[in-house]
């Protein structure tokens, strides 16, 4: 076992999605927990920032444009070579966060041990093999942790903050749509790749029943990406009901505050499932190819949805590279409307029965 060293400053590389950046959050806890004098940096690729800035354990953030120049490239390399980092860990695994490592000049480079890419081993100073698949992302990244000689958290829970700002302009909206807190649902149906999602005919049915049935207005949001776009006009089509519409209207920090007040959260694998679970909002996700055991809403009083299928998850861009995954599409809606219904609505009047009897 290593012995614990200590360290003043500290760099984690994240090269991936926004989802990916957010997941990772407990590191940085950890990192301050373990070495309180530290000061803790990230690496994050453009576009995904906001999923850790404004924590207020990070010291440091640096944004990399990976469509970017020359220019932009060295930009990046000069700003490592500056920060004076003593460690660095090296989260995504793939071969330009183990260059950057190797660039900062850190003493100490940890990262994971990759099959074939044995070239990677003059980039750290200490590797480690990928923790098992079926492990979650949160606990993965908390890995490398343990070739410093410390022991991952226990119980490690996301984090996601933004300015009071943010919150102003949440409660402004939410008032001008004339919502209460707890009282509505947010509804994401969308995602980085149009293989993890449903259909627009089952998107509408469940809004038909939560806001038509149950009388819990739903806020339909989406990024501006043209795919999600497109998803969105054809729910509406669909739907018998008016869904409030904030597609493409708010930031990452506005969703993530808006989701905050949410009642709950519906939609899929996605980065949006990751700010809810970290704003402490139930989640009730679709799942498909992708596995719900490493990247499932983290956390308690969530809900998957999937298919008792022997091949899912198969990890696949759809069904034999279709683009179109069946495991999703032939989730029926009334499936997904009496499981919601069991778990948030029979919860809700459970904890109301508990409220009663205990006055």
């Amino acid at each position: 076992m290593p012995t614990v060293m200590n360290f003043s400053r500290i760099l984690v590389i994240k090269l991936k999605q926004p989802g990916d950046v957010l997941v990772s959050s407990p590191v940085l806890a950890a990192l301050k927990e373990a070495f309180p004098q530290a000061r803790v940096s990230y690496l994050v690729p453009r576009g995904t920032e906001e999923m850790i800035s404004h924590h207020p354990r990070l010291h440091g953030l640096l944004v990399v444009d990976r469509r970017g120049g020359v220019g932009e490239q060295w930009r990046c390399l000069r700003d490592l070579r500056r920060g004076r980092f003593d460690l660095v860990l090296e989260l995504s695994g793939g071969d330009r966060g183990a260059f950057y490592a190797w660039v900062s000049g850190a003493g100490e480079r940890l990262g994971f041990t990759r099959p074939g890419k044995t070239w990677q081993n003059w980039a750290f100073t200490r590797q480690m093999p990928f923790p098992p698949l079926k492990m979650h992302m949160v606990l993965h990244n908390l890995e490398l942790l343990r070739l410093l000689g410390l022991t991952p958290p226990a119980r490690p829970r996301l984090a996601f903050y933004w300015s009071p700002g943010v919150d102003t302009r949440v409660q402004k909206l939410l008032q001008s749509l004339g919502l209460r807190e707890s009282a509505f649902a947010v509804m994401h149906p969308g995602a980085g790749w149009r293989f993890k999602c449903w259909t627009p005919a089952g998107y509408a049915r469940v809004i038909e029943a939560v806001q038509g049935d149950w009388g819990l207005p739903v806020l339909l949001t989406a990024s501006q990406a043209p795919h999600e776009q497109e998803l969105l006009a054809a729910i509406r089509a669909a739907c018998r009901v008016r869904p409030l519409y904030l597609a493409g209207k708010l930031t990452l920090k506005e969703l993530g505050a808006l989701i905050a007040k949410a009642r709950f959260f519906f939609g899929v694998d996605s980065a949006p499932m990751h700010l809810a679970a970290a704003v402490n909002t139930p989640a009730a996700v679709l799942f498909g190819p992708s596995g719900d055991f490493n990247w499932g809403p983290w956390g308690e009083g969530h809900l998957v949805i999937k298919k008792d299928w022997d091949c899912i998850p198969c990890g696949q861009d759809g069904c034999e590279g279709s683009k179109i995954s069946r495991c999703l599409r032939e989730i029926r809606p009334e499936e997904v409307v009496a499981a919601l219904a069991a778990h948030f609505l029979r919860a809700k009047d459970k904890e109301a029965g508990n409220g009663q009897s205990g006055g």
